[in-house]
Parts: structure tokens; sequence; C-alpha cells
């Protein structure tokens, strides 16, 4: 019988500096080119720090636009305040901030569409700007034998 594992590649740069991202605003990260070889899944840690007592949804929301051939992306918002499209966004989780600590939690791609360029897209839902945040990842692979 064959064995399956699966490798973590290791945690990249910051793909995504939300720096002091203003509340209910909107920041994208530039296109990630997952490859040819697109990973089985992809691991994506968010970190954000409010700057102040976080009221309202108390939360950042962490989405995707997906595209086939790095020109046609998924419609939906990546700067400003305007929520009109918010829906056409690609939903991956949330990321709670019920405090002014450092928050810190982790997602996955797996269960969005296949798709070898996408842009990760967070909205400041927190009720207060950022002092700091950044988005991480890390791809899957798997291996049989």
């Amino acid at each position: 019988m064959a064995t399956f594992t699966q490798t973590q590649n290791a945690r990249s740069q910051s793909v995504l500096n939300m720096g002091t991202l203003a509340s209910a605003a909107y920041a994208a990260s530039s296109v990630i080119d997952l490859g040819s070889a697109i990973p089985l899944d992809v691991t994506i840690e968010v970190e954000c720090d409010p700057n102040g007592a976080p009221v309202g949804n108390k939360q950042v929301v962490l989405f995707a636009k997906l595209s086939l051939d790095n020109v046609n992306f998924s419609s939906g918002p990546e700067s400003g305040t305007d929520t009109v499209n918010e829906a056409d966004l690609h939903w991956i989780g949330t990321l709670p901030c019920n405090d002014t600590s450092i928050h810190r939690k982790f997602f996955s791609l797996q269960g969005l569409a296949v798709a070898r360029y996408l842009k990760l897209v967070v909205k400041n839902d927190a009720g207060v700007p950022l002092a700091s945040g950044n988005v991480y990842m890390a791809g899957i692979s798997g291996l049989s034998a």
C-alpha cells in the first residue's frame, strides 16, 4: 500500500502588509502565483494589532480573488471602504480582535476553487485602525511512495 505524506513549505515573507489600515477599509496583496504545480493546500497566517480597543464587529476578515490567467480576477473590492461588491469576494475566514493584544490565526485555501493566481484581500472590521498587521503563507505539497 502506498504511503502519502504531506510537506509544508517554510513561512513566506509577508505577502500583505496591512500597516495602519483604517477601520472599514480593504487592502489587497500583489498577485500570488502558486506555480504550475499548484500546492494541495496553502496555509495562511494573519496577524494584526488593533490601535485601541476594538468596537463593533471586532474582526479582520480574509478574502481571496482568484484568476486562471493572471489577468481576469474574480470581482470585489481591493481598497477603499465601499462594500457594495464584497459578496463577490471568496471568503476564507475571520480573525476575531476582541482586545488590544496582537491577534493571530491560521486559515486554509482548501475548499476554494483551484486557481494558479490569487490576491489576498483583508478588511479591517475591528472598529479601530490597525497599529500593524501582516499576512503570511506556506504551501502544502504531497508525495506518494
